[in-house]
């Protein structure tokens, strides 16, 4: 939990008489302290960069700063994730403070607060069971928990596909890996092999790779292909978006554009 505004956070040194930081001194717990700032700073009289960025606009700072924090607990820089979650979380702030003051559909973190409690609270129904509910007669493993939230975000989204929300936006390197994670798991990766046996036939019978073997086969095909002049992230694109028609295509029983 957040503390309590009455702990002994102080303003730091040399700005505890300005009276803008007033929000901030009287926030009622951390991380409305952090609330506090960000809209001073996103709101007239407050930084002027600060005030004219979009969502768009603060898109790239959040992707750096999320590969920042994905850095420091690689490394186990515990001092470093202290700094780089806080700057994740400035991220989320200002995304909600900029979409607070759009003019067509505006909302508030309070609301993005309240759906994630929502979300976390009906994709655990395992948890969250009634009180009076009978008491199951095992219980639930890692995997059962998953599948539980896989099964209630497709209802919940109402996915007609596996690949539905898989964003176009991300690099196609982690694409790929979640088309084949989620495909993988449908009627025990019969799928992902009728999807892909077409294309890259016999892949699914390879030998177990370890976590360094599989990063040295991926650098050795990007140094090959840089050598032949291919561009690896288009090249990948182009082939995930021939798999993506085969899955969609096997699910509607649709014809395949082979």
């Amino acid at each position: 939990m957040t503390a309590a505004a009455h702990d002994d956070y102080q303003l730091p040194a040399g700005f505890e008489r300005c009276s803008k930081l007033d929000p901030v001194r009287n926030a009622v717990s951390a991380l409305d302290r952090v609330r506090a700032v960000v809209e001073i700073l996103v709101s007239p009289g407050g930084c002027p960069w600060d005030e004219r960025q979009t969502n768009r606009t603060l898109l790239k700072n959040l992707l750096e700063e999320t590969y920042e924090y994905v850095d420091t607990v690689e490394t186990d820089d515990r001092e470093g994730m202290r700094e780089e979650l806080g700057d994740m979380l400035m991220q989320s702030v200002y995304q909600a403070a900029v979409c607070e003051k759009d003019a067509d559909d505006p909302f508030t973190l309070d609301e993005v607060c309240d759906r994630l409690v929502d979300k976390l609270i009906t994709r655990h129904p395992q948890v969250f069971a009634p009180d009076d509910a009978p008491q199951p007669d095992h219980e639930d493993s890692a995997e059962d928990v998953l599948a539980t939230w896989n099964a209630m975000k497709q209802k919940e989204k109402h996915r007609s596909s596996v690949i539905e929300g898989i964003s176009h936006a991300q690099g196609a390197l982690p694409r790929a890996a979640k088309i084949v994670h989620r495909a993988a798991k449908v009627r025990d990766g019969a799928l992902l092999d009728e999807a892909m046996g077409p294309l890259l036939p016999g892949a699914a019978q390879e030998a177990p790779l370890s976590p360094e073997d599989c990063a040295d086969q991926i650098l050795t095909i990007i140094r090959r292909a840089d050598a032949a002049g291919i561009d690896m992230e288009s090249a990948l694109r182009n082939r995930l978006r021939e798999i993506e028609q085969r899955l969609v295509a096997i699910e509607t029983g649709s014809p395949s554009k082979d």
